[in-house]
């Protein structure tokens, strides 16, 4: 086959070698081959298979401008994304000069996940290690309409896909807990200190590009971001002893989503190098431990990235329920204090990397949209760190007023990114029940006992997200006086502004539940001294009318 020039010293290669040997259809076995850049890769697209080299770039937050450099990243990607997408990762190909001075690809070794033997793909004989000038990652190839991006911008994502999206980053952390406790020395690292170095590296990395991001700004936000880890600095190291910090993904943007065998798969995950470790030259052996693994960071800081790159994209509906998803799997509700500063620090990272990619776009100008997309990233970065003020919103009413759907359509656009905490009594009771998500509950899950568990329940957890600095839509039928009672007093206590809301059908509805006690009928409602909505309409039209009127000064009522 038709193979590439070796470069006269391969240290100091500039990747063009490399490139146009991936690029060529030969490599392949003549199948037609496809490319695309990223800020960091380049993946070469050819048949089944992708085959991604990293660039020789070097971030604040990694270094890959050495051949060994590349070839640890390489071998710890595999390592650490068998984690979540087993079936996507085959392995490692080094870049080698062949017999004839050409350059050719060869299996890594079996220690570090060698593709299968039968690929054709080296001149296996002759290959040097010692002299390999790249490596190559070698990953199944999926359709690029699979990518979650992708169905972002085509606006094709669903809730039940971001469900899925959220239920699989709750798995993986729960997995990750199970992984660490396991680990000697644990709790980890990655308290404070591991908080503010990432910080002041963001910060410095931003500081780089004076041409786009305005040395003021970068101020505001280097005193909001210090400030801010300033003030959670008990919160961070109490979860890092309480084994919050875990080896996470790292990289949660929707680009590195994708369905593989009809699931939500997370992949690219962020690959931290072990730079204690010596490194080591020759090639990989049977056995070798790979001196790189996840990050290991908060939780929440992992999911920050997901719910950051849905507000970046203006999807706060679906990054809304992404989070109100996770914190039904996980229960996690002391993270939320942390997701202002967490949220900010990973679009100020984004940002960076967006100018760096802006930068080295050629000809001059090429890089346009890439700027504006770095400074956007840098507005929500400050955003972040001035979130909205929380309150609680109670929304109550007989069965089939639509509670359930006003909440989710006001829950975005309360108080901090990416919107309230959306309490269900329905949802709730199910979980406390272990009882499946659909169908039918027995008379037994809807007793007094159960009931007066599920509302202490929904009480409880409201004052838990309250404190956490967060807003709160709790929807449940609160068909007595006590119930309403016991929520409206939660929001006294934070203390936060409360609205309760009584949804009816119609107007002659609203009428009677507003008559006094004596002359309901007997419903037993007891003094409703709630708001009474009439839903008559859609019910973005009813959201639409609460909203603009919780825009007004207090006091306020509800238009019926």
């Amino acid at each position: 086959m038709d193979l590439c020039p070796a470069p006269a010293n391969p240290t100091l290669m500039d990747q063009a070698a490399t490139i146009a040997l991936l690029g060529d259809p030969a490599t392949h076995q003549g199948l037609a081959v496809e490319r695309i850049d990223t800020d960091s890769a380049i993946i070469f697209l050819a048949g089944d298979r992708a085959y991604k080299i990293r660039r020789a770039v070097h971030f604040p937050h990694l270094d890959l401008s050495t051949p060994d450099r590349r070839r640890r990243v390489a071998l710890a990607e595999v390592a650490v994304n068998r984690r979540t997408a087993p079936g996507l990762y085959e392995g490692v190909l080094a870049v080698v000069p062949g017999a004839h001075g050409r350059l050719v690809l060869a299996p890594a070794g079996s220690g570090a996940g060698a593709t299968p033997a039968d690929r054709g793909a080296a001149d296996r004989g002759t290959a040097d290690w010692a002299a390999a000038v790249d490596w190559v990652v070698v990953m199944r190839r999926f359709a690029e309409s699979s990518l979650f991006d992708r169905q972002a911008e085509a606006g094709l994502l669903t809730r039940d896909g971001m469900r899925a999206v959220a239920d699989a980053v709750a798995a993986l952390h729960e997995s990750a807990h199970d992984e660490g406790i396991n680990r000697a020395g644990w709790p980890p690292p990655g308290g404070m200190e591991a908080v503010r170095t990432a910080v002041t590296g963001a910060l410095g990395a931003l500081r780089q590009h004076p041409d786009l991001f305005d040395p003021p700004a970068l101020d505001r936000l280097e005193r909001g971001l210090m400030a801010a880890v300033a003030r959670q600095e008990w919160l961070i190291e109490r979860r890092r002893r309480s084994g919050y910090v875990r080896p996470c993904h790292g990289d949660l943007q929707l680009g590195n989503i994708c369905l593989w065998g009809g699931q939500p798969t997370l992949f690219g995950a962020a690959i931290l190098l072990d730079e204690a470790g010596a490194p080591r030259d020759g090639a990989p052996r049977d056995g070798d431990v790979v001196d790189g693994g996840p990050a290991v960071i908060d939780v929440f800081h992992d999911l920050a990235y997901l719910l950051m790159d849905l507000e970046h994209r203006r999807l706060r509906p679906f990054a809304n329920l992404v989070l109100n998803r996770y914190l039904e799997q996980t229960g996690d509700f002391a993270g939320l204090a942390l997701l202002p500063l967490f949220i900010s620090l990973c679009a100020a990272i984004r940002a960076h990397m967006t100018a760096s990619t802006a930068a080295a776009r050629r000809p001059v100008g090429a890089g346009a949209s890439f700027r504006r997309e770095a400074a956007a990233y840098l507005d929500l970065a400050l955003s972040a760190l001035n979130p909205r003020a929380p309150r609680l919103i109670a929304i109550g009413g007989l069965p089939g007023t639509g509670k359930s759907t006003l909440a989710r359509m006001l829950a975005p656009e309360i108080g901090p990114i990416p919107g309230a905490v959306i309490l269900q009594s329905e949802a709730l009771r199910r979980r406390l029940l272990d009882a499946p998500e659909e169908g039918t509950l027995a008379a037994s899950g809807y007793s007094e006992a159960v009931t007066t568990r599920v509302y202490g329940e929904m009480a409880g957890r409201a004052g838990l997200v309250l404190e956490a600095g967060h807003a709160v839509v709790a929807d449940a039928v609160y068909a007595r006086p006590d119930q309403r009672a016991d929520i409206e007093a939660v929001a006294h206590a934070a203390p936060v502004p409360f609205l309760g809301l009584w949804l009816v059908l119609n107007q002659q509805q609203a009428a009677d539940e507003g008559r006094p006690k004596g002359e309901r009928g007997g419903r037993g409602l007891g003094e409703m001294r709630w708001d009474i909505l009439s839903v008559l309409g859609s019910a973005a039209d009813v959201a639409r009318r609460l909203l603009s009127q919780l825009a007004r000064p207090e006091p306020w009522r509800p238009e019926v």
